[in-house]
């Protein structure tokens, strides 16, 4: 169906591409938010996202084994990385505001415990390189196979195992500082 879509708005028909973007605006939405944090501008990504595929609706080649979706995807995560550079470039780092992390309150202090290891790993999660810190979110938060991981990265599989490896090394050494490699 998707290709069919594709083919008829590489033709020029504004009809199929519409139906293009209602069929897969809300995994793109999603994708982007959580990429951003519910950054305002993630709805100018979305829509840039979108501008980017009418541009160059050849792009997309179902043979390369890539859903459409992914392919989106990979799309909207080269203008978030195209943001962020722009942001860091204007904006020092220790100048961005950094959300207050929510307090829980209950009797048994079950929650609390669960919010602080999830701000603990949100945290170690922070202090990884962004390559790292994207391909662990990707195959995580994202739930993406390896090979769509590969596909939206713009790497090879050994490259995304080895990121991924690395990336959870990372975050558990900065949980626990005891497993910390020792210089020898």
């Amino acid at each position: 169906m998707d290709l069919e879509l594709l083919n008829r708005a590489r033709k020029g028909d504004r009809m199929a591409f519409g139906e293009l973007y209602d069929r897969h605006h809300a995994v793109v939405w999603r994708f982007v938010v959580h990429r951003m944090n519910s950054n305002p501008q993630a709805e100018d990504i979305v829509h840039d996202t979108f501008m980017e595929l009418l541009k160059h609706l050849d792009r997309y080649n179902p043979e390369r084994g890539a859903a459409f979706d992914t392919f989106l995807c990979s799309i909207a995560d080269k203008l978030i990385l195209k943001h962020r550079r722009k942001l860091e470039r204007e904006v020092p780092f220790e100048t961005l505001e950094q959300p207050e992390p929510p307090v829980f309150n209950s009797p048994s202090g079950h929650f609390e415990q669960q919010a602080n290891q999830t701000l603990d790993v949100q945290k170690a999660t922070e202090t990884l390189p962004e390559r790292q810190r994207e391909v662990l979110r990707l195959k995580d938060a994202e739930e993406f196979s390896l090979q769509e991981i590969v596909e939206t990265v713009g790497t090879t599989l050994p490259a995304v195992k080895a990121l991924l490896f690395r990336a959870r090394e990372g975050v558990k050494r900065f949980l626990n500082p005891a497993h910390q490699k020792k210089d020898v």
